[in-house]
C-alpha cells in the first residue's frame, strides 16, 4: 500500500502555499498516484513527492513536469514558480563576477572583457590628441568602459561625473588631487577662470587623464565645458541621443563609437569572467545569451540573467536549467518593467503608455515589432523608462531594448488594446515618410477618411505627426471651397460634357491601362536601382493593368530583391555567402575574417555559431563543411545546423577540396605542392584523393579511378563520382562516370569532348548532368543521364564571358545558371524539345552559384550589389501574389497611390 503524503499544516508561507497548490492541483487531476504521475511525468515517483512536500523550491522543470502530468496549463505556474524564486534564490555572493544592473568599476576590472579593443583605440586617441569623445547609445556600457577599461590602464586618471552643478562636481572629484585645496576653493576658481584648470594640471599632474561620464548632463554648463575641453588630455563619454548637442558645442575632438558587442566579444564577456574565479559557463547558455543579445545594446540585461543565473548556479558552473529558472532576459526585463510601472503616478503611467506605444510598429502582416522613434516625452520620465532597461536611446532617437519589451504581459495587453490605432498611426508615418521624400508634394497630404481617422488619434501623435495633419486640414479646407466653385461652373456645361465623355470613354479607358501600366512598371523599376521599398507593389499593379513578358519579369525581379536576405555585420566588399544545398543554412564572412553559420528561413537569416579562428567556408553540404585556415590547411566539421557545429578533424596536409557531397557523405580533392599559391609549375606529385565520411572524425580513404583529372563532381548521395582528363595534344577531355560502393567501377560509357572541360555538376536526382567548357566562351551543355548508357545532349548555353558558370539544377527540371552578375532559369525536356528560357536578369551573381530550395520552391541568388545577401527567385508568378496579398504587402498606400498616379482610379490587385 503506498505511503501518504505528509501533512503540509498551515500554510502560512508562500512555499506551503505552493505545495499546496500543486497537491490540490493532483487531487483536481483525479488524485493518481505519484507512480502513474511518475510515468506521465518522466521523473521518479520520489521527486514529484518531494515538489509537493514543501520543505523546499523544486526546479522549475521538475514542477512544469508535475502541471502537466496533471493536464494543467504550465504558463501560470511558471510565472508564479519564477515569483517563489527569487525569494529563494541564493543571495548574491561577494565574489560573484557580474555587476548585475550596475556599472562595472574599477575594482572590477579583472571582470571586465570583451572591449579590449575599444579600451586600446582610446587609449591611442588620448595620447594622440587632446580631447576625445566616446558615443554610445543608452545600455553601451559607457560608464564601465571609463572606470573599469580605461581608468585602470591609463597611468594617472579620475573620473567625473557631472549633476547639477557640473563645476561642484568637478571640483569634487579633483579635490584628492590637487594638495592644499578644498572642493569649495576649487569650485570658485574654476568659475572665475575655467582656464585654471588647465594650468593646475600642467603644472602639478602633467599626465593625469580626466575622464568625464555622463557629459551630455553638463553640456548646457559653458565654464565646466570650458574647463574640462581645454586639459591637456580629457574623454568625455556622451550618450548618443545627445550627439547631435555635443556636435554644436563646437570642440575639436576625435570621436568613437562605442557599437553593440559582436557575438565573440559578447562571449567572452559572458564566460572569461567566471573563469576567472575558477567557474564554467555551460556552452548552450552562452549560445542562449549570444544568439538574445549579440550586435544589440542589451548589456545591462546579459548582466541581470547571469547574475541571476549565479544565483542558482550548481556548485562552481551556470548551468543551462538554472538558466531557464531566470527566464532567461524575457523575465528580466518584464520583472524590471513590472517594478517600474508600479513606482508611477497616475499621469506618468498614462504617459509611459502612450510613449511606448509609440515604439511599437504593426505592419501589414499583423507581426508587433520595434521601431526607433524621435521622442517628444518629458526628460525626467525618459531617464526614468532608460534605467529601467524598457527603453534605449540611440542618435536617431528611442526604440524599445530588446524583442523581449513587446512580450511583457502589461505592453502587451496594451498592444492588443489599440491594434487599430498602431495600424492607423503606422500608416501615417508612413505617409510623412512619402510627403517628406517627395519634397512635400501637396498631392501626398492626407484628406477624406485618412485624414479623419489621423485627427482621431489625438494625443498619440508627435509634434511632426500633429503637424502633418494640421497642413493636409487646411489643404482640404481650400480643395473642397475650390471644388464648390468648379461644380458650379460644370453645370451649365454637362450637355457638351456628358457627349464628349461617351464618345471617348474606350479610348480613353485604352490609354488609360497602357500609360499606367508603363508608369508603374518604371517606378518599380526606378525603385530597384536604388534599392528602395515598394517596387514590388508597383510591379504587381503594372503587371496586373497590361500584364507582358516584360511586366512579368519585372515582378518577378522586384519580388526577389523585396524579400531579400540580408546578413548584418559583415563586411561590403570581401563577404564570402556560401549556401547549403537546400538552402537552409549559409556561411557568410564576419568582419575579422572569420566564417560564421547563419539559419535561413523563408525571407530573413539568424546569426548561429562561428567557425574556428580566420576559417573560411571552402564547402558547405548537409551535416558537414569544409573549412580552410590562413595556413592552407582543410578542416572538416559537423553541421547539425546553425547553432550546432562542430571540430571533426584535419584533413591530409596540402590537401585542396574539389568536391563534397551534398549529402556530406563523400570528400574527393587534390593533394601536392601544386595547391600552394605562387608555384609557377604544375607538381608532379600532385594527385587526387577519394575520402569516405561515414566516420567523419576517421575519414576512410577510397580507390581513386582516375590519378589527377582536371575537374571532379560528386553526385548528391555520393554514389557516383565524374572525372573529367584532358588530352592536351588530342585537345579533348574524357569525361568518365564511376560507381562509388566497396569498390569504384565504371558507371557509364565515357563522354568525349573536344574542349577544355572546366566544371560539372550533377541534378540532385542523378537525371541531369552539366558540363561548362569553353571554346572559347564558356558554354553550358545539360546532358541527360540514361542509366549504363552513354548521355544525352538536351540543352546548350551560351555566353560571351570566358568562364565562370556556376550551375544549379531544381527538382522539376529547371537548370539555373549564374555566369558573373547574370542569373538565367531554363526548363528542361526529355524529348527534342529545345529548352524553354524562364528567366535571364542581369544584376545578380556575384560569382557563386544559385541554390534550389525545395521547401519554397525558389532560387537563392547572392546579390551582384557589394552588401552580402541572398534573393529568393520565384519563377512561379501566381505563386508571387499570392504571397504578397496572404501578407497584405501587395496594395498601395493612398498616399503612395496619389503621389504616383494623382487622382486616377486605383487598380485592385489581390
Amino acid at each position: 500500500m503506498p505511503r501518504g503524503e505528509r501533512p503540509l499544516g498551515p500554510e502560512d508561507t508562500a512555499l506551503l502555499r505552493f505545495a499546496g497548490d500543486l497537491r490540490r492541483l493532483r487531487d483536481q487531476a483525479g488524485k493518481p498516484s505519484y507512480r502513474e504521475l511518475a510515468r506521465r511525468a518522466n521523473y521518479s515517483p520520489t521527486a514529484l513527492s518531494d515538489a509537493a512536500g514543501g520543505r523546499k523550491l523544486p526546479s522549475l522543470a521538475l514542477t512544469l513536469a508535475f502541471v502537466r502530468a496533471c493536464e494543467a496549463d504550465p504558463a501560470p505556474w511558471t510565472k508564479r514558480w519564477r515569483e517563489l524564486a527569487v525569494e529563494h534564490a541564493q543571495p548574491s555572493q561577494p565574489n560573484a563576477p557580474y555587476p548585475g544592473n550596475a556599472p562595472f568599476t574599477e575594482h572590477d576590472a579583472k571582470h571586465f572583457f570583451g572591449r579590449e579593443s575599444l579600451v586600446d583605440e582610446i587609449v591611442e586617441s588620448v595620447r594622440a590628441t587632446p580631447v576625445t569623445v566616446v558615443v554610445g547609445a543608452s545600455g553601451s556600457g559607457r560608464t564601465s568602459l571609463l572606470r573599469a577599461g580605461l581608468q585602470p590602464v591609463l597611468d594617472d586618471a579620475v573620473v567625473v561625473t557631472p549633476g547639477h552643478d557640473p563645476v561642484r562636481d568637478l571640483a569634487e572629484a579633483l579635490a584628492g588631487v590637487f594638495e592644499g585645496t578644498t572642493a569649495d576653493q576649487l569650485a570658485e576658481e574654476f568659475r572665475g577662470d575655467p582656464d585654471h584648470l588647465r594650468l593646475r594640471i600642467r603644472q602639478h599632474r602633467p599626465g593625469l587623464v580626466l575622464l568625464v561620464d555622463d557629459a551630455e548632463k553638463a553640456l548646457d554648463a559653458d565654464d565646466f565645458l570650458t574647463a574640462v575641453t581645454r586639459c591637456p588630455h580629457v574623454v568625455l563619454s556622451v550618450r548618443a541621443d545627445h550627439h547631435a548637442r555635443w556636435r554644436a558645442a563646437g570642440v575639436d575632438a576625435t570621436e568613437i563609437t562605442v557599437e553593440p558587442m559582436s557575438a565573440d566579444q559578447l562571449r567572452r564577456a559572458i564566460s572569461e569572467p567566471a573563469a576567472k574565479i575558477g567557474a564554467t559557463v555551460e556552452t548552450a547558455v552562452i549560445a542562449r545569451l549570444v544568439a538574445d543579445a549579440a550586435n544589440r545594446h542589451a548589456l545591462p540585461l546579459v548582466q541581470q540573467v547571469l547574475v541571476e543565473t549565479w544565483r542558482r548556479k550548481r556548485g562552481m558552473t551556470l548551468s543551462l536549467a538554472g538558466f531557464e529558472e531566470t527566464g532567461g532576459i524575457e523575465h528580466v526585463v518584464a520583472q524590471g518593467a513590472e517594478a517600474f510601472y508600479a513606482e508611477l503616478g497616475e499621469a506618468d503611467r498614462r504617459a509611459v503608455r502612450q510613449f511606448l506605444l509609440r515604439l511599437v510598429s504593426l505592419p501589414r502582416n499583423g507581426i508587433v515589432q520595434r521601431r526607433t522613434r524621435r521622442t517628444d516625452v518629458d526628460a525626467h520620465l525618459l531617464d526614468l523608462v532608460v534605467k529601467a532597461r524598457l527603453v534605449t536611446l540611440t542618435e536617431d532617437g528611442a526604440e524599445l531594448s530588446h524583442d523581449a519589451a513587446l512580450r511583457w504581459p502589461r505592453l502587451a495587453a496594451w498592444i492588443d488594446e489599440e491594434r487599430d490605432t498602431l495600424r492607423t498611426h503606422q500608416q501615417l508615418v508612413t505617409a510623412i515618410e512619402l510627403w517628406e521624400a517627395s519634397d512635400r508634394d501637396p498631392l501626398a497630404l492626407y484628406r477624406g477618411v485618412r485624414l479623419r481617422r489621423a485627427k482621431e488619434l489625438g494625443d498619440f501623435l508627435t509634434v511632426q505627426e500633429r503637424r502633418f495633419v494640421d497642413i493636409s486640414a487646411k489643404r482640404e479646407t481650400r480643395r473642397s471651397t475650390a471644388l464648390i466653385a468648379v461644380v458650379a461652373v460644370l453645370i451649365a456645361l454637362v450637355p457638351g460634357t456628358v457627349v464628349y465623355a461617351l464618345s471617348n470613354e474606350r479610348k480613353i479607358t485604352e490609354l488609360h491601362d497602357r500609360e499606367l501600366g508603363g508608369k508603374a512598371l518604371s517606378q518599380s523599376e526606378s525603385l530597384l536601382e536604388q534599392r528602395r521599398p515598394y517596387a514590388d507593389k508597383y510591379a504587381l499593379v503594372g503587371y496586373e493593368v497590361s500584364p507582358s513578358a516584360e511586366a512579368e519579369k519585372i515582378l518577378r525581379l522586384s519580388s526577389a530583391v523585396t524579400r531579400g536576405i540580408p546578413f548584418t555585420g559583415t563586411p561590403a566588399d570581401d563577404a564570402d555567402v556560401v549556401v547549403a544545398p537546400r538552402g537552409e543554412m549559409a556561411a557568410v564572412t564576419d568582419q575579422d575574417g572569420t566564417d560564421r553559420m547563419w539559419g535561413l528561413d523563408e525571407d530573413r537569416a539568424e546569426p548561429g555559431k562561428r567557425f574556428a579562428d580566420r576559417h573560411r567556408v571552402v564547402k558547405l553540404a548537409e551535416r558537414r563543411a569544409i573549412t580552410k585556415d590562413n595556413n592552407g590547411q582543410e578542416h572538416l566539421w559537423a553541421v547539425n545546423d546553425a547553432n550546432d557545429i562542430t571540430y571533426l578533424t584535419a584533413l591530409p596536409a596540402r590537401f585542396r577540396t574539389l568536391d563534397l557531397s551534398a549529402d556530406g557523405s563523400r570528400l574527393v580533392g587534390k593533394v601536392g605542392d601544386a595547391v600552394d599559391v605562387g608555384l609557377p609549375t604544375p607538381d608532379e606529385s600532385e594527385h587526387a584523393e577519394l575520402y569516405d565520411l561515414s566516420d567523419p572524425r576517421m575519414p576512410r580513404k577510397l580507390p581513386m579511378p582516375v590519378r589527377a583529372p582536371e575537374t571532379v563532381a560528386l553526385s548528391q548521395d555520393g554514389r557516383e563520382l565524374a572525372t573529367g582528363s584532358w588530352d592536351k595534344a588530342a585537345g579533348t577531355t574524357t569525361v568518365e562516370f564511376w560507381s562509388i560502393g566497396g569498390t569504384v567501377e565504371p558507371a557509364a560509357p565515357p563522354l568525349s569532348q573536344h574542349v577544355y572541360v572546366r566544371g560539372i555538376t550533377y541534378s540532385g536526382d542523378g537525371r541531369w548532368l552539366a558540363l561548362e567548357h569553353s571554346s572559347p566562351e564558356s558554354v553550358v551543355e545539360v546532358w541527360q543521364r540514361v542509366p549504363s548508357e552513354s548521355p544525352v545532349l538536351r540543352a546548350r548555353l551560351d555566353t560571351a564571358l570566358r568562364a565562370g558558370a556556376r550551375v544549379t539544377f531544381s527538382d522539376d527540371g529547371r537548370v539555373a545558371v549564374v555566369r558573373d552578375n547574370v542569373f538565367e532559369v531554363q526548363q528542361l525536356y526529355t524529348n527534342d524539345r529545345p529548352a524553354d528560357r524562364l528567366a535571364y536578369v542581369v544584376g545578380h551573381g556575384a560569382s557563386t552559384r544559385a541554390v534550389y530550395r525545395p521547401q519554397n520552391r525558389d532560387f537563392l541568388v547572392r546579390s551582384g550589389g557589394q552588401d552580402p545577401e541572398l534573393l529568393p527567385y520565384d519563377l512561379d508568378t501566381g505563386r508571387i501574389i499570392k504571397r504578397m496579398c496572404e501578407k497584405d504587402g501587395a496594395r498601395l498606400t493612398d498616399s503612395e497611390w496619389v503621389k504616383s498616379f494623382g487622382e486616377v482610379e486605383r487598380v485592385q490587385v489581390c
